[in-house]
């Protein structure tokens, strides 16, 4: 259903249903766009209007997502903010000025934009891109991208995946880390920066210290994105009339060639033999084309060595064995893919956490257990397999009463730290943050929060996740004109002034279902084996770790819980709170989305 409130409630500064109206009316071409009623009123400090809101009702949950989606846009869809308007190849991030939290153009990182990037970032633009391509029978679901918009960026970006791979076809058609809009290289073998924006735009080039590196991990969620957005393209080229259709039939046909070159090259880069899946691969001699030999790779010096773990590294396994060409190897593989997850099992640990009042849960034994290590759950479809549905909703209940348990008013996940956070010599980037009890490895840092630390929450309980990521975006100085920001100190008191595509994308992702569904439509329609191999693998390998050892009753269907509204620190209230460039009358604001929500549910009842 649509959103239709009409009635006319006068607060504030306006009355609602003009000021606020936007959305309301809003129909599916122009919600795709990401219109927003209260931003297009100036309200991008929306958070604390959806402080009093019933999160169960799925009309406050439709109306919350079309203002985050909304946000974000301001981020990712703009050249020259997340992705290069010229390559467009993402961005690392994007700096914000501390005191007004508006966009920085240049100053030393963290200040001004990161031309630069890898692979997992591309798999989260990707991902996006996807999604906005994918023809849906939802007539509500806001989208990041327009069709124009999507293929602008599809077609520049192929342009310089394609230019990379015939430079450097070593990779085999992926990447390393690299420098966005190219660098100037004066002195061959020494170290060089990537171009600013102030210096002319070029190919794209590995950063100075990825010369002949390409990482597994980051790869594998690039892979995955990669093959949706060809199969979606390929979907809109058959359907394609008018002046577009040979444009998309074409652009089809590129992106499917750069799922073709990765599927032929991946098991002779990545795969090194006896089940090993390599983290980090050498290229030896750049000018030999990866596809045919295997001989000039050699295993990175990356701690972990291997990719044996159940987290996201696992995107890279299965694509391995799902998609890769294995021809080089007798029986296509037959005989070498149940060994890498051989390898893996060990690592799948079932582990318990005991609540306050007693209660014991089952989960998957993490490595901080912070959320960054649930990214697969948004690429693939293994919410689709009940067992595994449930061990990961058992995770969320531990993460988030964890939270409410230790009074922080939000959840941890690896991130760039406020600058009075210390998070040891890993430059102001905590990574070793989750919760001790259910972590395999010492969590040493429990003073930052971040909003994407609610994304695994928002993909198995959209409500409960979209609760804890308002507190989140609640706290002072945690939303800006350009969308959420990276991070926040416990008190409230101090923020990380950066925009990154990890702390961001990551929440819009999971809004809108992540690509698991998608790709399970797309593995199940191309070959049924292929989703029956991915439901196998990954089943098979949570029987043997969690079979019977789940707890009955309080499994995939329990609902996860709510922030407590006392979480949010008093300050969090104050005028003070808000970025100058990001205010809002939040009566206003409030009063609006009660009166959508209330009209919004009549409609459904009439």
């Amino acid at each position: 259903m649509m959103w239709r409130p009409t009635a006319t409630v006068a607060v504030g500064f306006c009355a609602v249903s003009v000021c606020f109206g936007t959305l309301a009316r809003a129909d599916q071409g122009n919600m795709s766009a990401g219109v927003s009623a209260l931003q297009a009123a100036g309200c991008c400090r929306f958070a604390r209007a959806f402080q009093q809101v019933d999160w169960r009702q799925p009309e406050t949950q439709r109306l919350f997502i079309a203002e985050a989606v909304a946000a974000e846009r301001h981020f990712f869809a703009a050249p020259g903010v997340s992705f290069d308007a010229v390559t467009g190849m993402t961005y690392d991030g994007h700096g914000i000025d501390p005191q007004t939290g508006e966009l920085k153009t240049t100053g030393p990182h963290p200040g001004g934009v990161f031309t630069f990037s890898a692979s997992s970032k591309e798999g989260i633009h990707l991902s996006l891109l996807a999604l906005a391509l994918q023809r849906s029978e939802s007539e509500d679901q806001p989208l990041i991208y327009t069709l124009s918009e999507a293929l602008e960026v599809l077609e520049k970006k192929v342009s310089s995946l394609e230019a990379f791979d015939a430079s450097h076809p070593g990779f085999g058609g992926f990447l390393p880390w690299f420098c966005s809009r190219g660098a100037t290289i004066t002195t061959p073998g020494a170290a060089y920066s990537c171009r600013g924006l102030d210096q002319e735009a070029g190919p794209i080039v590995p950063t100075s210290d990825w010369v002949n590196q390409v990482p597994g991990l980051d790869n594998g969620q690039m892979a995955w994105a990669t093959y949706a957005v060809a199969r979606v393209l390929a979907d809109r080229a058959a359907l394609a009339t008018g002046g577009d259709a040979v444009r998309i039939r074409n652009l089809a046909d590129r992106w499917e060639q750069r799922l073709a070159r990765m599927r032929s090259s991946a098991v002779p880069l990545f795969y090194a033999g006896q089940g090993r899946v390599r983290a980090v691969t050498v290229v030896q001699n750049m000018s030999q084309d990866a596809a045919g030999t295997p001989e000039n790779t050699a295993t990175g010096s990356a701690v972990p060595g291997y990719l044996d773990d159940a987290y996201e590294g696992e995107l890279m396994v299965l694509f391995i064995d799902l998609l890769a060409d294995w021809s080089g190897y007798a029986e296509d593989g037959i005989h070498e893919k149940p060994l890498m997850w051989k390898r893996k099992q060990p690592n799948v640990v079932a582990r318990n956490y005991t609540t306050r009042d007693g209660s014991t849960l089952t989960v998957q034994e993490g490595y901080w257990f912070s959320s960054h290590e649930q990214w697969k759950l948004m690429v693939l479809p293994y919410l689709d397999i009940p067992l595994v549905k449930q061990v990961f909703t058992n995770g969320e209940h531990v993460r988030l009463n964890d939270a409410i348990d230790h009074s922080v008013p939000g959840i941890f996940a690896s991130s760039l730290a406020p600058p009075n956070v210390e998070c040891g010599t890993f430059g102001g980037y905590c990574n070793a943050v989750g919760v001790q009890e259910v972590a395999s490895q010492v969590v040493r840092w429990d003073q930052s929060i971040s909003s994407y630390g609610a994304y695994p929450s928002i993909l198995v309980d959209p409500a409960a996740g979209l609760a804890w990521y308002n507190i989140m975006l609640s706290l002072p100085h945690m939303q800006t004109q350009t969308g959420s920001v990276e991070s926040s100190d416990i008190a409230g008191t101090s923020v990380a002034p950066v925009l990154t595509w990890d702390t961001k994308a990551t929440t819009v992702l999971a809004m809108l279902g992540g690509t698991g569904p998608l790709i399970g439509s797309l593995l199940k329609r191309e070959d049924g084996q292929l989703l029956h191999r991915f439901q196998k693998v990954v089943g098979e390998m949570y029987a043997v770790a969690f079979e019977g050892k789940v707890a009955p009753g309080f499994g995939a269907s329990a609902e996860l819980p709510m922030p407590p509204s006392t979480l949010l620190p008093p300050r969090s209230h104050h005028p003070t709170s808000d970025f100058p460039s990001c205010g809002c009358d939040s009566t206003a604001a409030s009063a609006y989305v009660l009166e959508a929500v209330a009209a919004a549910s009549a409609d459904v009842h009439v």
